[in-house]
């Protein structure tokens, strides 16, 4: 379930996907699997067999999982437990300005949900996001232009 509502986690997965299907060649597979290694226990190898088994030809499935794996959170706190939480967040801002331009863009979707579920459900805390992707998303500038901009235009909206 999407946190504080009662929709179904697949709703983000497909908004994502159609978002970015039409923008980039295998978009919607990379949005429909861009959080599956953060939130399961499906590692990129199985991800890749799996891709293959479905008839992807080995270079398609091989750049879905390399675009999933950029999208999947490096600086967690898992991982970097002696971290404070805002540097791990610098960190992997930091990061996202140097993935591929089709991870950018599945990225840029990813944004455009959750910033309308920001400005939803967590009012609290809304304008602190707002200002802190406004910032990425001028820094990460490789991905589609139109889905960018709709990002940025959204969060001014909301400003």
């Amino acid at each position: 379930m999407i946190r504080r509502t009662a929709n179904p986690y697949l709703d983000h997965l497909i908004f994502v996907a159609e978002r970015a299907g039409k923008v980039i060649p295998l978009g919607y597979e990379i949005g429909i699997c861009h959080d599956l290694l953060e939130e399961t226990h499906v590692t990129s190898e199985k991800l890749l067999n799996k891709m293959m088994s479905f008839g992807y030809m080995e270079a398609q499935a091989h750049h879905i999982v390399t675009c999933v794996v950029e999208l999947t959170d490096v600086f967690t706190k898992k991982s970097f437990p002696d971290l404070p939480k805002r540097e791990r967040k610098r960190r992997e801002a930091a990061r996202l300005t140097d993935i591929s331009a089709d991870a950018q863009t599945v990225k840029y979707a990813d944004l455009i949900y959750n910033i309308n579920w920001t400005v939803m459900y967590d009012k609290d805390n809304a304008a602190d996001y707002l200002y802190r992707k406004q910032q990425l998303i001028r820094l990460m500038n490789m991905g589609d232009e139109g889905l960018r901009t709709e990002a940025l235009s959204l969060i001014s909206r909301y400003i």
